[in-house]
């Protein structure tokens, strides 16, 4: 069935009337009609007569007026006919700013920015239009959100709107004094003005929750106004969400949704949470009660979608034993996949996560209370609305506590990423996600997964990309209390991935100059409440700002060298890449050799590794293009062809057990090649590592659907060493049942019936 999705065209086109299922919205512009603000004073006192006021102004002259009306009672189509009357032939920046907030409550957020960009086209200082567009920006979390609201609250100190706004960031980032200053100012202002507090009264009880105090006296204030604002527990769920607390999150959307039923964003947000939760059941029934309120808002509609798309996935739960105590289990989990890859997938999916289960339990002194979900998407998309309801994200993997779903290979052009490192990183976040209760910053999370991938994980590359090594030159790391920031709210391109490595290099350094053992001290420091600053004096006694001091001096020791001569490195790059056109290969030996000893890490795409073993090649000197493919591997290098090239050679001289790790690593690329895992398969049965092989016959079974018999001649050989004679026997029948003239499984039946050894 043919999939859609629904990313950003224009709704209102299309729609006639939006229910009145949206969060109660306090409007603080001065400057609003007084008409509409009589009618706002009736809508914030709960009084229903409202509808009447503001219907009554329908008839207005002022198509501007008619269509601020209309969209307060959430009539779309008239509300946008109206502002497109009023538009025509008119250069007043009102008029466009408030259009651009009617698309933002359709959730048209890239509408909304075009319409408040050409409002200050007309006025650059246009208040109204700037807060708009900064709540634009803000809506996909950019850092220029916040610097833009820096900017006005300066120059406009007492816009309640602006206070807010910032306040909302600050709150985002843990600044929670300045976030308070601003919020206890904005309530002064609106005290002044008549207008309510429950919006601030919510973030506050937000920096209260954050700040790891009882959140019910702001409740209680915010609903003292207004008995129905739901808006409330849905505006402090927010901060659950960005803390990793999912399960917190849907007790307070639960609130918000019992304490307001019509409210289409809780249901939404609630059905959206049950679902990082696994609870499918619960999720179905609240984004189906969204759609029914809200039919337009593309996270509902997306998750619908997904959610149909469940029933189709393949299902299946393995248990972990505990190796070093008997009679005992780790744990469990269960995965989830496509069931157009589950059969190829899910025998690698199996063994790597039962490898991660048994390591990161020790590591990590912490034992899985429930059962763990993986779910691998083999459309892209699916897993983007999995992670955030939208399509087209950049993510690779996401994890949820117990539950982390990525993209399968499939979803990806083949060598694009390697997945076996993305479930490792993504199952490191698990246990020390749930071993602190979610209680970690987000810079210490995602850096020990980083850490992880580098050090126990499946792939040993350690390069770091060019940005990365950019922002080195340029000294734009942030100080370790900060670190959040760069993954929340980055100020430059590529400020989210270079936060990454920068956290991965912190865990790696701390490991390396103090051990391992500090680094759980620090997990254990975070799970008992502390910030960033005390969990690096538990750890190794040390302030932040020192700690930052010595990383700095580690970086510039390792990397500083690399990093202040990038521009002539990648001036190399091009050299070599333009000689390579040119044949000239002479040339691209000698550069690529020196771009290799200036940077052995460098492993992905355009790498002088491949380019020298290319010039090799075209030298007539294939023994030494072989050994620069080994040199590559060993460094992390894990392009398909190559791969599949350096193991051919690697056969072919009789160096199996290298060329078997070779196509171990392909497999953790691209997992779809049959001829890799029946000579897997055969190599592990001849060393005597029978599990192995049979993982690799399940895999091959997948992907030989229509000619089987090998893969279950396979599998019954590895289920014969495995002392399992009887599986054996079903197996070896199941390969004859498919070619019941195939000698080789005609041969093992007859020695399995005589009870004869079987070589």
């Amino acid at each position: 069935m043919k999939k859609f999705f629904v990313i950003g065209f224009s709704f209102l086109v299309f729609v006639s009337w939006m229910p009145q299922s949206y969060a109660l919205v306090i409007n603080y512009d001065p400057n609003r009609d007084p008409a509409l603000r009589e009618c706002d004073a009736l809508r914030y006192a709960n009084d229903n007569s409202d509808q009447e006021c503001y219907s009554a102004l329908l008839s207005s002259e002022s198509a501007l007026l008619r269509a601020d009306a209309a969209s307060a009672l959430g009539d779309v189509r008239t509300a946008n006919k109206n502002y497109r009357e009023a538009a025509s032939n008119s250069d007043d920046p009102i008029i466009k700013t408030h259009w651009g907030h009617l698309y933002l409550a359709t959730h048209q957020v890239s509408d909304a920015t075009a319409l408040f960009r050409e409002a200050l086209l007309y006025d650059s200082e246009f208040l109204p239009a700037q807060l708009g567009l900064a709540q634009a920006l803000g809506e996909g979390f950019e850092g220029r959100s916040r610097e833009a609201l820096q900017e006005i609250t300066v120059e406009h100190p007492d816009s309640i709107q602006a206070l807010i706004l910032l306040a909302k960031i600050e709150l985002e980032l843990q600044n929670l004094q300045v976030a308070r200053g601003m919020l206890n100012r904005a309530s002064q202002l609106a005290a002044e003005q008549g207008l309510p507090q429950r919006e601030i009264y919510a973030l506050l009880g937000a920096a209260d929750l954050l700040d790891r105090k009882p959140i019910t006296p702001m409740v209680n204030k915010a609903l003292a106004e207004n008995d129905s604002y739901g808006d409330v527990y849905a505006i402090i769920a927010h901060f659950y969400i960005i803390t990793y607390r999912y399960r917190e999150a849907v007790e307070l959307y639960q609130k918000a949704v019992d304490t307001s039923p019509e409210l289409a964003s809780a249901h939404r947000d609630l059905g959206i949470n049950f679902l990082r939760i696994n609870n499918v059941f619960g999720a179905r029934y609240h984004i189906k009660k969204a759609f029914t309120l809200d039919p337009y808002d593309a996270k509902t509609v997306n998750s619908l979608r997904l959610l149909d798309k469940f029933d189709d996935m393949r299902m299946s739960r393995v248990s972990v034993e505990d190796v070093k105590s008997t009679n005992r289990s780790l744990g469990q989990f269960i995965v989830r996949l496509d069931r157009e890859d589950a059969d190829a997938l899910e025998p690698y999916v199996n063994d790597l996560a039962t490898r991660a289960m048994k390591l990161f339990s020790d590591r990590y002194e912490f034992r899985l209370k429930q059962p763990m979900i993986i779910e691998l998407f083999h459309d892209h998309d699916d897993f983007g609305v999995r992670t955030v309801s939208t399509p087209g994200i950049g993510l690779l993997g996401v994890t949820f506590g117990y539950l982390t779903a990525m993209d399968s290979p499939k979803a990806r052009a083949a060598g694009e990423f390697h997945w076996g490192s993305t479930l490792w990183h993504e199952i490191a976040h698990v246990f020390t996600l749930e071993a602190t209760n979610h209680q970690l910053p987000r810079w210490f999370s995602e850096g020990l997964s980083v850490y992880e991938e580098w050090n126990t994980g499946p792939l040993g590359s350690r390069e770091l990309p060019l940005p990365t090594l950019t922002a080195i030159r340029d000294k734009q790391f942030l100080p370790i209390a900060e670190l959040d920031w760069g993954f929340v709210r980055p100020t430059y391109q590529g400020q989210v991935t270079v936060s990454y490595n920068q956290a991965g290099l912190i865990c790696d350094f701390i490991s390396k100059q103090w051990g391992h053992q500090a680094l759980v001290t620090m997990l254990k420091a975070f799970s008992d409440g502390d910030d960033t600053e005390r969990a690096i004096e538990k750890a190794i006694d040390m302030s932040a700002q020192q700690f930052d001091i010595e990383f700095a001096t580690f970086i510039d020791t390792r990397w500083g060298a690399l990093a202040s001569s990038l521009n002539d490195y990648q001036i190399a790059e091009r050299q070599m890449a333009r000689s390579a056109v040119a044949e000239d290969w002479e040339s691209v030996e000698t550069l690529a050799r020196d771009l290799i000893r200036l940077y052995p890490e460098r492993v992905g795409a355009g790498n002088p590794y491949e380019f020298l073993a290319k010039a090799h090649e075209e030298l007539f000197e294939p023994e030494l293009a072989i050994d620069v493919l080994e040199q590559w591997f060993e460094a992390g290098g894990h392009t398909p062809e190559n791969l599949l090239k350096l193991s051919e050679a690697l056969r072919d001289d009789d160096q199996n057990q290298k060329a078997a790790a070779v196509l171990e690593q392909l497999n953790w690329v691209t997992p779809y090649y049959p001829q890799t895992h029946e000579w897997l398969g055969n190599y592990y049965l001849d060393i005597n590592e029978p599990a192995k092989a049979l993982r690799e016959f399940d895999a091959l079974l997948g992907l030989q659907e229509q000619d089987p018999a090998t893969a279950y001649l396979g599998r019954a050989r590895a289920a014969n060493d495995l002392g399992q004679s009887d599986d054996a026997k079903q197996q070896v029948l199941y390969s004859l049942e498919n070619a019941p003239f195939y000698r080789p499984a005609q041969q093992l039946l007859l020695e399995l019936n005589k009870g004869a050894s079987v070589d």
